[in-house]
């Protein structure tokens, strides 16, 4: 199988570019992250410098590699470097041997300018190898050879300037003198700090002509014993004499290896990005506890076409624009919700939710997405218009932390109290309506108010959301998701967790309002009811009018009359039977829609808490687990692309 990469113009075609850009999100995640507990801003300076300083060289010219002749006063780099020239170009110190500014030597000078612009090297210092001289010399066709500043020099300026050219380099030979060679200082500020950067750095012993050869090879010795203990086990060690020319050979032969290679620049920068990753590791822990990553999907992968137009230099990475500084700083936003209240949505949300209870640790239903947003939030997760979904950071979330979250918060927002005044409250109401008169009446004897009265308060005022419960809620579900996680990472998730918490209350308190039903709720049924029972309640009073005039024009004053309705006496007793009955059929009729209500209180007691608990977990995803979800989102994706910078390393190398 073939494997795409994207090739640098002028370059090997190396894993590099995805490298930087790796290291480009590494530094932009961090950046929102520095501070005294967070990413060093050093690391991140240094990236940033790093990332600029690649995108500048990788712009020059591909077809020279730069080689810095570095060493303190006396270490004789200037002669050496005119003995590599084949010319007296660097003046070399007499009384006080120093060089006070770069000089150049370029074999082939074509194209070399900008190059030279970019080192900084006075034009006065630059000198060209275009004559008989470089006959038998064409294999270093391409060598920019330049002669620092002593690092150690008195003249002002000259340590600076050396730090800065030894960064910009491809390729670092550092030449020590036999009497300093073990100098601390040289080994602490510029060896030990190039462990890593084997393949383009070479130590050379110069000077050798001043020792015998014993001493030259205990010096030797000695010295591949202190780079071997500083971890440059693979830095090459070269001896040398600029005088007699000892070791110049194997010199050139290092250098025009370089350049035959044309490795150098990618290599150099390899070496640095290397260093940097390591300091990013101390940020990347373990995945976030039980959070399974998706199955990764089929990516197209990027092809360099010969001739296709480049993409828009807002597209590019910074390393291929032409004004970095133009370009810089435009973070990726992300759309938040206009507010945290629930909206009319949620009642769709009951139908999918209706399985789920507050006591359960499985993740909490969260709200789906609405049809009513704007174009521009559903089109791509980008905004770039390729038609890929947004994704939704709660899937960083675990199931178990994410459901006793929610939990928690239905806990906190009373919603079980509120549930059992439902009933009660529904009861009371009903029995306006389906309650036997005379039973209420006799209630109302007895000094109780009337039923609809009750009603004056609200089952949402039984309970409060307490904020006391919230933040100890917040604080358990960010040590649970995000106490494992290496620093700044743990107080960075604690903090988004709680960025919100000061509008949990009110938008809890919300959601338990707006998920109750109406308080003047009448069912229709409950008018029939109290129509028959007022019915019953005429004919009982009917019944009990006709026995008092039965008793009352009946009997002896009814003898001589002929019977009647309203004096035969042989009613009474029937008509104290339908009085009996209609009592009776009454309160029947009384205790049995009593049931009924009971039984609809219920359903609609389940209703109404898992229409609260659906706009609960609405509040708890939007205040907590989404902002949460962005943070660990982040974290994983500094994970990969820390993964990604080092895989393409290994890839690269084998």
């Amino acid at each position: 199988m073939t494997t795409n990469t994207i090739g640098v113009t002028g370059l090997p075609n190396v894993r590099l570019p995805a490298r930087l850009a790796s290291l480009t999100e590494l530094t932009k995640i961090g950046s929102g992250r520095a501070g005294t507990d967070g990413f060093s801003q050093e690391l991140l300076t240094e990236a940033e410098m790093l990332l600029r300083r690649s995108g500048e060289r990788m712009r020059m010219s591909a077809s020279h590699t730069v080689v810095a002749l570095a060493g303190g006063t006396g270490s004789g780099k200037s002669t050496l470097f005119n003995a590599l020239s084949g010319a007296n170009f660097s003046p070399a110190g007499v009384t006080r041997p120093t060089t006070k500014h770069s000089h150049a030597c370029v074999w082939g000078m074509e194209g070399a300018g900008p190059l030279l612009d970019w080192l900084g090297v006075q034009r006065r210092h630059r000198y060209a190898r275009a004559s008989a001289l470089d006959e038998g010399e064409s294999s270093l066709t391409g060598l920019l050879l330049l002669d620092l500043p002593d690092h150690d020099s008195v003249v002002s300026g000259s340590a600076a300037l050396v730090d800065r050219l030894v960064k910009m380099v491809d390729m670092l030979v550092w030449v020590l003198d036999p009497l300093k060679y073990a100098d601390a200082s040289v080994h602490r500020r510029y060896l030990v700090p190039l462990a890593g950067h084997a393949a383009v750095t070479s130590v050379v012993l110069n000077k050798v002509d001043t020792l015998s050869p014993d001493q030259g090879a205990d010096c030797e010795s000695d010295l591949r014993r202190l780079l071997d203990a500083e971890g440059l086990t693979e830095t090459q060690v070269l001896v040398t004499s600029a005088v007699t020319g000892a070791g110049l050979g194997d010199l050139r032969r290092v250098l025009a290896g370089s350049v035959a290679a044309r490795r150098a620049v990618t290599d150099r920068i390899e070496a640095d990005v290397d260093v940097l990753l390591e300091r990013f590791a101390v940020y990347a822990g373990d995945p976030v506890p039980g959070w399974q990553p998706p199955e990764p999907a089929v990516a197209a992968q990027a092809i360099t076409v010969t001739g296709a137009e480049p993409p828009p230099v807002a597209a590019r990475p910074p390393w291929e624009r032409a004004e970095d500084e133009e370009h810089a700083g435009n973070g990726n936003g992300h759309l938040a919700h206009p507010d945290g209240s629930p909206d009319a949505d949620a009642d769709a949300d009951a139908a999918t939710v209706a399985e789920w209870q507050p006591w359960q640790t499985t993740a909490a239903p969260t709200r789906p997405s609405s049809t009513a947003r704007p174009p521009w939030e559903d089109a791509t997760r980008d905004g770039d218009g390729t038609g890929q979904p947004a994704e939704d950071p709660a899937v960083y979330i675990p199931a178990g932390p994410a459901g006793a979250l929610t939990a928690a918060f239905a806990k906190a927002a009373g919603v079980s109290a509120v549930a059992e005044t439902l009933n009660g409250v529904r009861e009371r109401n009903a029995a306006g309506y389906i309650g036997w008169p005379p039973g209420r009446l006799v209630a109302r004897l007895r000094g109780q108010p009337p039923a609809r009265k009750v009603l004056a308060g609200d089952p949402a005022d039984v309970t409060q959301a307490q904020r006391s419960d919230i933040d100890n809620a917040v604080t358990v579900f960010a040590s649970e998701v995000g106490g494992s996680l290496p620093e700044p990472w743990t107080r960075t998730v604690l903090a988004v967790a709680r960025s919100r918490a000061d509008e949990a209350q009110a938008a809890l308190g919300a959601a338990v309002a707006q998920g109750l039903p109406r308080r003047d709720k009448v069912t229709g049924w409950w008018r029939l009811i109290a129509l028959a029972q007022w019915l019953l309640m005429t004919l009982m009073l009917a019944g009990l009018v006709w026995i008092v005039l039965i008793l009352a024009f009946g009997g002896s004053h009814a003898v001589h009359k002929p019977p009647s309705l309203i004096n035969d006496v042989s009613l009474a007793p029937w008509l104290g039977v339908m009085v009996v009955a209609l009592l009776l059929l009454g309160w029947l009729i009384s205790s049995w829609c009593q049931n009924m209500v009971v039984l609809a209180a219920d359903r609609e007691r389940q209703l109404a808490t898992r229409a609260i608990l659906a706009r609960v977990s609405v509040v708890a995803s939007d205040l907590v687990l989404v902002p949460v979800g962005r943070e660990l989102a982040d974290y994983e994706r500094f994970r990969t692309q820390l993964a990604a910078a080092r895989d393409s390393a290994t890839l690269a190398r084998g």
